[in-house]
């Protein structure tokens, strides 16, 4: 019986450390190659690992309580029948943070060095801090216990401050301030009328995202109304016969995409980032599709969208969105997106305004297609409408450009043609 070390897998390019959410295995208990055996959570997406070989769980080294670990770092070792995969050799050393740097006397893994920065403490302080691992070294456990130790410290009292002199009254009408109100104090409820639910990884991830995109991105909005009858009559003639000869669903998203594409090819402003003082126009449509999972949102990218007709679309869209809510996407199937388009309609909103996906300048908001009596001429007529919102950055997407885009989808949607 050979025992074979499984590291943490490479999860893209640029991914370098992973969080282990949870262990669906214990040690002692006997898997198969390619059984599922922990989920891993990156800052892009979340993982299930497979097995590297069939055997018997010896030993867990890291544990589940979404504590980090590194690419290439052992995350358990297993007892596999030999011949097995080859010993995978450890690049990190046990310590969970990974490669360790030198910077001043001792020696600091990327984690303890990342929460010092959190945690503002300098180079000279974290040199004082005592460290129980191997000759000295400062470990997680090291820094975590100093930062709750140094944040119980008592505040140094505050020197007195000299009072100002004294300054004469007017003798004209003098303008009194009102005093400053004291803040107002934090509301308490009893224990049993309150539930305190902590955030999962993806809720934070999530959270500290859009956080960021409303700092960084002044957003503006515009809205329109668009008619779908011709897609829509289109679709219902064509969507069993599609899935028959295409081996996938046809659903809505890939006309969208499709009209998405031909207008950022008028409006390549929209297809761009702002990198300092520089706008960075992508020359590729890479379309980032927001997909809803039982516990959060994401965002996988179809690249090169501008190469497909509505049969890849769709496929890459199902396909996508398939693997995303069975966690089988790849770090890098989430990146490198251009623009993105979200779809609440698929809950039965009319409409909704959505948060740009940083770093690009715009995403399409979908309402829900719902028959509308319209009027045409001078007849009232029962048509299939859907309302669009594009959220921009201001910064460099103003609103004649912006909503001239937006009019261009609308167009391309109407205009659509069944024998194309």
């Amino acid at each position: 019986m050979a025992q074979i070390d499984m590291v943490m897998p490479q999860m893209g390019e640029s991914i370098a450390e992973g969080t282990i959410l949870k262990w669906l295995k214990s040690v002692g208990d006997k898997i198969e190659r390619d059984e599922t055996i922990l989920e891993i959570s990156t800052d892009k997406v979340d993982s299930e690992i497979p097995a590297p070989a069939t055997g018997v769980i010896a030993k867990i080294l890291v544990n589940g309580k979404a504590e980090k670990t590194e690419a290439q770092k052992p995350a358990e070792q297993a007892v596999a029948p030999a011949p097995a995969a080859p010993e995978a050799k450890p690049a990190a050393p046990a310590e969970s943070g990974g490669e360790v740097a030198r910077e001043g006397k001792r020696f600091y893994s990327p984690l303890v060095r990342e929460i010092a920065k959190q945690e503002n403490i300098s180079m000279a302080e974290l040199e004082a801090v005592p460290g129980t691992g191997e000759n000295g070294r400062v470990t997680k456990k090291d820094i975590l216990a100093y930062v709750e130790q140094r944040q119980g410290k008592p505040a140094a009292p505050a020197k007195p401050t000299p009072a100002p002199a004294p300054v004469a009254a007017p003798t004209s009408t003098a303008v009194r301030t009102a005093p400053a109100a004291p803040p107002a104090a934090p509301v308490v409820y009893a224990q049993d009328r309150v539930e305190i639910v902590p955030m999962d990884n993806m809720r934070r991830r999530i959270a500290e995202h859009m956080v960021m995109s409303k700092q960084t991105s002044p957003h503006v909005y515009s809205v329109s109304m668009c008619d779908m009858t011709k897609i829509v009559n289109y679709r219902e003639r064509a969507k069993n016969k599609f899935e028959q000869n295409e081996g996938t669903k046809l659903t809505y998203t890939p006309f969208f995409i499709d009209a998405v594409v031909r207008a950022i090819k008028d409006f390549p402003l929209i297809n761009s980032s702002i990198e300092g003082s520089n706008i960075h126009v992508k020359k590729f449509i890479n379309i980032g599709v927001a997909v809803a999972l039982e516990n959060g949102l994401i965002v996988p990218v179809i690249k090169s969208a501008d190469a497909l007709n509505l049969v890849g679309l769709a496929r890459a869209t199902n396909d996508l969105a398939n693997r995303a809510r069975s966690k089988q996407l790849k770090p890098d199937e989430v990146q490198g997106g251009t623009f993105s388009i979200t779809n609440m309609g698929s809950f039965g909103n009319l409409f909704g305004i959505p948060v740009i996906n940083q770093p690009q300048v715009a995403i399409l908001g979908i309402g829900a297609i719902r028959k509308t009596p319209v009027v045409i001429g001078e007849g009232i007529a029962i048509r299939d409408m859907v309302y669009l919102s594009l959220s921009y950055d201001h910064r460099i997407i103003d609103g004649s450009y912006g909503g001239q885009f937006l009019q261009r989808v609308v167009e391309n949607l109407e205009a659509f043609e069944s024998g194309k």
